[in-house]
């Protein structure tokens, strides 16, 4: 099983700035159909609805919330909603008047860390700073460090009540498990972990796959689909597995 906390990065950023409007945002279930919504690339008012009916729109507008998060410029918003610069510029001002406490409080994170010539995590993980500091770089500290903390958080936990994981991927765990017990129990230190580091803020837990009878981890993303089929054929061509290993 794949477990992941969901859009860990937006979740620690409304919990640890305290923007209400944010913190709503997210517990909707998707910040990114609230970003689509908002930048008129739908008017689908079911967030699942559109997941599944516009995956590839989903997906960029992942990485526009990220964007603009981390300190995105207009001409790269703009081109990455494929709409005029005037049109992003619009969008980034409406999310600035929307989130203001978000905003307000990843200007302080860089004014301490400039003034310190450091920033830390929420449990003390510093980040010393040089002489000439990345803005971006301390915008995106505090989302990437504390999601650190709850990955590591999780698999101490997890190890302790005598679920090994198999590998940790960024903001997800990859687990093997003997039970339907094992799975409750590994989703709830997940959510422990999220409420840990994010000051109480419920970060919701998703199984991204769950595989059974022998069945192999895939990513989802057609790019990956095809570079997965591309490599097992290869193997398969020069006799290190099966052909019929090769096959979906």
């Amino acid at each position: 099983m794949y477990l992941d906390w969901r859009t860990q990065e937006v979740a620690i950023a409304a919990a640890l700035s305290g923007d209400p409007a944010l913190q709503a945002a997210y517990r909707t279930g998707d910040v990114y159909h609230v970003l689509a919504r908002d930048s008129g690339l739908t008017n689908d008012p079911e967030p699942k609805h559109w997941k599944d009916a516009n995956p590839s729109t989903r997906q960029r507008m992942k990485a526009l919330q990220l964007g603009i998060i981390y300190g995105i410029g207009v001409p790269s918003l703009a081109r990455g909603l494929d709409r005029h610069p005037l049109i992003a510029s619009d969008l980034m001002e409406r999310h600035r008047r929307v989130y203001p406490g978000f905003w307000q409080w990843r200007e302080d994170q860089v004014r301490v860390a400039m003034l310190k010539r450091c920033i830390e995590s929420v449990f003390g993980w510093p980040l010393h700073i040089g002489t000439s500091p990345n803005k971006r770089t301390l915008y995106n500290y505090p989302m990437q460090a504390n999601g650190a903390e709850m990955l590591r958080l999780a698999a101490c936990r997890l190890c302790e009540i005598g679920i090994v994981p198999c590998m940790l991927v960024h903001d997800g765990i990859l687990l093997e498990l003997e039970s339907k017990e094992q799975i409750i129990a590994a989703i709830d230190v997940m959510r422990w972990a999220g409420k840990e580091v994010c000051d109480g803020f419920e970060v919701g837990v998703d199984i991204d796959q769950l595989l059974e009878g022998g069945a192999r981890y895939r990513d989802k993303r057609p790019v990956a689909k095809k570079l997965w089929a591309t490599i097992m054929d290869a193997l398969a061509t020069v006799g290190a597995i099966p052909r019929k290993a090769a096959l979906p």
